[in-house]
């Protein structure tokens, strides 16, 4: 889950990225970088459980690493060379 702060910007700036999984902090270098993260966006249709509701979560890779061993079909990976 983000955590924005304005700083006089028109757009808010992302302050803290924690996992909505574990909780962890998302870490950021020296430059303000955050490490690699997931961020899952989800906008509900009708019918569903969660009809007209929007949904956003973040995780950590380490969540990410786990939750995706338990898929019965695998994540379709492409490799950039």
């Amino acid at each position: 889950m983000k955590t924005f702060v304005s700083r006089g910007a028109t757009v808010p700036e992302v302050a803290c990225v924690c996992c909505n999984l574990c909780g962890k902090e998302v870490m950021q270098n020296e430059l303000g970088y955050f490490e690699d993260y997931v961020t899952l966006k989800k906008n509900w249709g009708y019918h569903s459980p969660f009809d007209g509701e929007k949904h956003a979560m973040d995780l950590c890779v380490d969540c990410y690493i786990s939750w995706t061993k338990g898929f019965e079909i695998p994540v379709d990976i492409e490799c950039k060379i």
